[in-house]
């Protein structure tokens, strides 16, 4: 069984791994994954197949709700969903899954970039409760599949077209956001549709959106 292992690469400003099956060498820092059912850990296309409508709502979110969404639901893009991190409640606001730019991504990892799509999970946070969440690191959304099994690929870290944020120092009453990217990848073949936030309580019955 070969050994897994993933590397650091930096780039420039940015600082991305790609970790899968198999070995890599010490220049190569992109690799496939065999796509997995059981993959759990974590743009839109031209022509996005929308799935079933939400279990809570069929419009965007725009009510300021405290209730906490239950695990399990299922929401479109553009839905909120109220969730607890740290001490105090965020909306989650996933507002767009797409295609990145495969060009930047080649010119970062090379060769072994090739046939690996990147994609930007596009999300916004906000503070629900009134809570001091001051330079809170964004929760970790992981990717979605078409069928829900795995994507082949697993990268780390940004790249100029998507960088994950933290919460800025104001970050602390009701009412303020935030917006914040995930890099994700997938085999070619292989399409992202959505993300899922299973932390803690959530990890075995995620909340999810899908387009």
């Amino acid at each position: 069984m070969p050994l897994r292992r993933a590397l650091l690469g930096v780039l420039g400003a940015a600082a991305v791994a790609v970790s899968a099956c198999g070995s890599i060498g010490p220049t190569e820092n992109v690799a496939r994954q065999a796509p997995s059912q059981s993959e759990a850990p974590p743009a839109e296309t031209s022509n996005p197949a929308e799935t079933s409508e939400p279990a809570e709502t069929s419009e965007p979110t725009t009510t300021a709700s405290k209730e906490t969404t239950a695990a399990g639901t299922k929401l479109k893009i553009g839905h909120r969903a109220v969730l607890p991190h740290r001490k105090g409640s965020i909306g989650i606001t996933v507002t767009a899954v797409q295609k990145g730019d495969q060009g930047e991504f080649e010119r970062q990892f090379g060769q072994r970039a090739q046939g690996i799509q990147p994609y930007y999970i596009r999300y916004t946070i906000e503070n629900v409760d009134g809570s001091d969440m001051s330079f809170m690191s964004a929760p970790f959304l992981q990717p979605v599949t078409a069928d829900g099994g795995g994507t082949g690929a697993v990268v780390t870290g940004s790249m100029p077209g998507c960088k994950r944020q933290s919460a800025p120092k104001d970050f602390a009453r009701a009412g303020a956001s935030f917006e914040t990217c995930r890099l994700a990848a997938a085999r070619s073949g292989i399409d992202i549709v959505g993300a899922k936030f299973d932390q803690d309580n959530y990890r075995e019955d995620p909340v999810e959106w899908r387009r």
